[in-house]
């Protein structure tokens, strides 16, 4: 296990001190954190194959609640990890502002902000909005949220873009932090001429909006965007505000305009046209994700719409090959995506064997269907690459060779596909499985202690791409396995990391702060000093 930590985590750091947690905490430390990284690398926020939304939530609430119980620090720093899903980081963030601070954390209240600014900041903009949105309704309103939500929305280049396209929510989460009766305030302001607002009312903009700029004149673009998105359309001069008011009456003056702005418009204003013209305007203003999502229905609309799989990620590069089929330049970028993984990886195998769960309940339930698999997919070729020589077998032992294609069907029989890898004597066995055996159940379990009894000692690893909401992390699939999370390939970390607190708790802690920290400017040099002051 030792020989798969990532030679940073293995590099010298200074030790951190656990002198603030109780003796059962520091025990259960390595436990709780397994527990959190299992989830945290795989929980979407969707229903499973096995699991109804619901149940996935209030397993996922009860695994993050165990390790901001023991240390928030040592929590918001794994928030940094890389390979988590967005939605964790989105969770993470409400955590820490919901709870008020309280002695005791490896993390100073200023370095604790800083990882919060971080995580807001490389949040996708729908999920950062969500995060906002759980603010309010869970009525978080301090002065570190309310400082937050303000300064990312005004302050950010994309205000305009966002404005049009997220205009409720940005009204909502501007509203939030204002307060109902100082965002009215603020938008009778906004609606006066700049040149008729006396001494009181610039005060009122300076304190609420000029503050949280990076340059004061911005003032007025950023007013004119706030005054847009609570509704006032009058004197409009910036040009996405001005073509969204105008193309309600000429649809043509929408093409710079988010697609699904512009088909709204086009819903309500103008239903005598085609969404097939809105995709034809607006080609050009779709996001990477659109242009991927949307090409079977430019198809259908005869639009041509620019699809380069260079830009995409394995896992989504396969589910869209399993919507629209596999290419000659989709298999080129998954060979060329699994080569430059692999080689990132802090290991390189001789010989790796690799079972692929390719039973039904890897097609996922229908929120996220397709991705169970897809990911396994993933890994598979990324393993592939990471060895001079790869077997590779799927459910009923049969090969199942990198880069292509493997429909999942059937039940879940896994015992005689390990049995056959490690007929080949591998180096290393990794298993790609959501931990649903059902063929039969147990049976896996008890291969693993066969073997084991008469001396084979491969190393067996467990990858799974699916949170077991009711077994509060992953299936296991056998004890004398290590169970990896992952929700792509460059993720394996998380497992590697896992391993580092099985071993050895005090090395770990220094292993994940020396890693995640200076991503937000902080070294553990610094941490240290700051732990050395009375």
């Amino acid at each position: 296990m030792d020989e798969l930590i990532p030679a940073a985590w293995q590099a010298k750091v200074p030790a951190i001190s656990l002198a603030h947690l109780s003796p059962p905490q520091r025990e259960s430390l390595p436990a709780v954190f397994g527990s959190f990284l299992d989830a945290a690398g795989t929980a979407m926020g969707r229903a499973t194959f096995y699991n109804t939304q619901e149940e996935q939530e209030q397993a996922l609430d009860v695994l993050h609640s165990e390790l901001f119980a023991v240390d928030r620090g040592i929590y918001a720093a794994a928030l940094l990890l890389p390979g988590l899903t967005d939605y964790t980081r989105q969770l993470g963030a409400v955590r820490l502002l919901a709870n008020r601070r309280t002695d005791g954390s490896v993390l100073s209240p200023q370095q604790e902000m800083m990882v919060l600014e971080y995580l807001i900041n490389h949040l996708p903009p729908q999920r950062m909005f969500k995060t906002f949105e759980l603010l309010r309704e869970g009525r978080v309103n301090n002065a570190r949220t309310r400082r937050l939500i303000l300064r990312k929305i005004l302050a950010d280049k994309r205000l305009e873009q966002w404005a049009v396209k997220y205009r409720r929510k940005a009204a909502r989460a501007l509203e939030h932090a204002w307060g109902k009766r100082t965002a009215s305030i603020v938008c009778s302001i906004l609606a006066k001429d700049p040149a008729v607002r006396n001494d009181q009312e610039k005060h009122i903009l300076a304190r609420q909006i000029s503050r949280h700029l990076d340059h004061e004149e911005a003032l007025d673009r950023v007013g004119e965007c706030v005054a847009f998105v609570f509704g006032c359309e009058d004197k409009l001069t910036l040009g996405r505000l001005k073509a969204y008011r105008e193309a309600k009456t000429k649809l043509e003056r929408g093409k710079n305009l988010p697609y699904e702005v512009l088909e709204g418009i086009r819903s309500q204003f103008h239903p005598d046209r085609t969404s097939a013209e809105v995709l034809e305007l607006t080609k050009g203003q779709l996001t990477k994700a659109q242009k991927m999502a949307m090409q079977r229905k430019a198809i259908e609309a005869k639009v041509k719409v620019v699809f380069d799989p260079s830009r995409y990620d394995p896992v989504r590069l396969y589910v869209y090959a399993f919507e629209m089929g596999m290419t000659k330049a989709i298999s080129k970028q998954l060979q060329i995506k699994a080569g430059e993984s692999a080689r990132q990886l802090p290991v390189h195998f001789g010989h790796v064997g690799i079972l692929l769960d390719s039973s039904g309940s890897m097609l996922g339930h229908e929120t996220q269907k397709l991705r169970p698999i897809s990911v396994a997919l993933a890994m598979r070729d990324m393993l592939s690459c990471a060895g001079d020589k790869a077997t590779v077998v799927n459910t009923s032992g049969q090969p199942a060779p990198a880069f292509q294609l493997i429909e999942p069907s059937g039940e879940t029989l896994l015992a005689p596909g390990l049995l056959e890898l490690l007929h080949g004597q591998p180096e290393v066995v990794f298993v790609l499985t959501d931990g649903y055996e059902n063929t039969p159940a147990g049976r896996f379990g008890e291969v693993v202690r066969t073997v084991r009894e008469i001396g084979i000692e491969t190393p067996i690893y467990q990858v799974t791409p699916v949170f077991a909401a009711e077994a509060q992390g992953l299936r296991v699939l056998s004890d004398a396995v290590l169970t990896m999370p992952l929700n792509k390939p460059e993720a394996l970390c998380l497992g590697l990391l896992k391993a580092m607190f099985a071993l050895d708790v005090q090395r770990a802690i220094g292993g994940l702060l020396g890693v995640t920290l200076p991503l937000v400017g902080i070294s553990v040099k610094e941490l240290m000093k700051s732990e050395e002051k009375p």
